[in-house]
């Protein structure tokens, strides 16, 4: 029988990558006792060259950069993959189509659980680029999911929030104040179920005490990749 084996490609940034780890054994433990750890292997990049690049928009590029990284775990000895990172899904085919493992996708994640809670609006937040491309809007839309997202100068304010503070570390009372205001103007036109789809906004706020609904995509996705081993 072969040995299950988790790959993360990791580093995007590094306080995501650590967040998955924390939970995939949290939660491991918590489903089958103490000292019980998943197998585990981390590709963590250098988040300095994916945030160049992305902000060169050479999506290309971070793709070379993911499918690299992917070989990498498959050939390390990875039974299933996961992108530790919302932004970074807009490579996600480019992944699957470069390795012979299946890859956990975040998006179907978080659609399976809004689905498990009869939800049928979203308030979509994350990087900018995940609240102006199409990577999430597009495939919820097909889910048959309404998507909300914060207007312009919300968008800007969380970017500014992921880029300049959750990625390094820092965690603000005004930015969590500023974060929970902009998921309620959200809910308040339209978007019931608020997705924190940024890996790094777990440091916000917690799905499970927050005064909305609202799923954290990092959890679910480390939710759906222990039920896929």
């Amino acid at each position: 029988m072969t040995e299950r084996r988790i790959g993360l490609i990791g580093g995007m940034s590094w306080e995501s990558t650590r967040t998955y780890y924390s939970l995939l054994n949290e939660l491991t433990a918590a489903s089958l006792g103490p000292w019980h750890q998943p197998l585990v292997l981390v590709d963590s990049l250098d988040f300095s060259e994916i945030v160049g690049l992305q902000r060169a928009g050479d999506w290309e590029a971070t793709g070379r950069i993911l499918v690299a990284s992917a070989q990498r775990l498959e050939r390390g000895g990875a039974t299933v993959l996961a992108i530790t990172a919302n932004t970074m899904h807009v490579n996600v085919d480019q992944v699957v189509a470069n390795v012979g493992l299946p890859v956990i996708d975040i998006r179907e994640a978080i659609v399976g659980e809004l689905r498990e809670r009869g939800g049928t609006s979203f308030s979509l937040l994350g990087t900018k680029y995940v609240m102006e491309g199409d990577v999430f809007t597009s495939y919820l839309a097909k889910a048959g999911v309404h998507v909300v997202v914060p207007d312009e100068g919300e968008q800007r304010e969380l970017q500014r929030i992921i880029v300049d503070e959750l990625t390094q570390g820092i965690v603000l009372e005004s930015s969590r104040a500023t974060f929970l205001a902009i998921a309620e103007n959200c809910r308040r036109r339209g978007g019931e179920v608020v997705g924190l789809c940024c890996t790094e906004f777990g440091m916000l706020a917690d799905e499970s005490t927050a005064s909305f609904p609202a799923i954290d995509s990092t959890k679910a996705h480390v939710r759906a990749l222990l039920a896929s081993t």
